[in-house]
């Protein structure tokens, strides 16, 4: 398995595998597959140029994670694993290199938000670091 970096000009394999995660797992994002099939290419590439976007190759996608500044923090987003390669490190190395890409970019705080009953994604999360913020349902890491 390998951590790809995903460029503008790769909006296609970034669509799919987003598009995949929606439709297996529709309530654990702040979207929805309905609204995002509608997204055009524009709309593909502009989501892309606006942060770090990650995808697990083995040897095709079989995850993903998305960070982008919001005031002040990096916030970590979508990230989702194939029910096929979970419990096999893909969804820690993901964040793994969000968190790499945080510290040499000099961000301090990563934010995320992930819902109370997603318990494998919490305990992820705590085994890497974050730690319950003052926000419900949101968590976060302290960049050294």
């Amino acid at each position: 398995m390998r951590i790809h970096q995903i460029t503008p000009d790769e909006w296609r394999l970034w669509r799919d595998i987003r598009l995949e995660a929606l439709a297996s797992d529709p309530a654990e994002f702040g979207s929805t597959l309905a609204r995002e099939q509608e997204y055009g290419e524009n709309e593909w590439r502009e989501r892309i140029v606006g942060g770090l976007n990650l995808v697990a190759l083995d040897p095709g996608p079989v995850g993903l994670v998305g960070a982008t500044s919001k005031p002040g923090d990096l916030h970590l987003y979508s990230m989702w694993v194939r029910d096929s390669h979970r419990g096999r490190g893909v969804g820690e190395a993901l964040v793994k290199a969000v968190l790499a890409w945080a510290a040499e970019e000099g961000w301090k705080v990563v934010r995320l938000r992930v819902w109370e009953h997603n318990l494998p994604a919490r305990r992820l999360y705590e085994r890497l670091g974050f730690v319950e913020s003052d926000q419900p349902e949101h968590m976060e890491f302290r960049v050294s």
